[in-house]
């Protein structure tokens, strides 16, 4: 109970310093990311934690390779902590890697603790509910793209026909 109420505490701090705080323009990003790799590969669990952590707060600004993935995942399926599984699910999510997402929609049968089951439902229909919207958005604009191509057509034809019945 005291650690699900810390970790719901550090996750609340975290997303109130994020919306909060101004990030600095001259960090760098790439080096970040390198670094936070190395972290979550390391065999220390505070580090990892720590590093899923930043990932959270910053993934806007992050370019996590598969491979981090692939460790967050790890992590996720054995540690023994809900609280920890919650936070590497949490990065995932905040990831939005496309194989990650599927591994979780995979997952969520199997899931035998109902908390993380709920949340993995929330994490994978939200993240394919944002999909979803991106190609629709897509296909709008292609549509009003061709729209206006067509009514650019009409109005050039019918300028053409004008000129014609009189002769021009």
């Amino acid at each position: 109970m005291k650690s699900s109420l810390f970790l719901a505490i550090v996750l609340f701090s975290l997303l109130a310093i994020g919306a909060t705080a101004a990030v600095p323009n001259e960090i760098d990003w790439d080096a970040f990311s390198k670094n936070l790799t190395v972290a979550l590969k390391s065999d220390n669990p505070g580090l990892q934690q720590s590093a899923m952590c930043m990932i959270i707060q910053y993934a806007d600004n992050l370019a996590i390779p598969r491979s981090a993935v692939f460790d967050i995942v790890k992590v996720f399926r054995s540690d023994k902590n809900d609280n920890v599984r919650l936070l590497a699910l949490v990065t995932l999510h905040k990831i939005e890697d496309p194989w990650a997402m599927d591994f979780l929609r995979r997952h969520r049968r199997f899931e035998q603790q109902t908390r993380v089951k709920q949340l993995c439902c929330c994490a994978v229909n939200t993240y394919y509910a944002k999909i979803d919207s991106l190609k629709a958005e897509k296909q709008e604009k292609i549509l009003a793209q061709a729209q206006n191509e067509l009514l650019n057509e009409h109005v050039t034809a019918a300028q053409t026909m004008e000129i014609e019945q009189y002769g021009f």
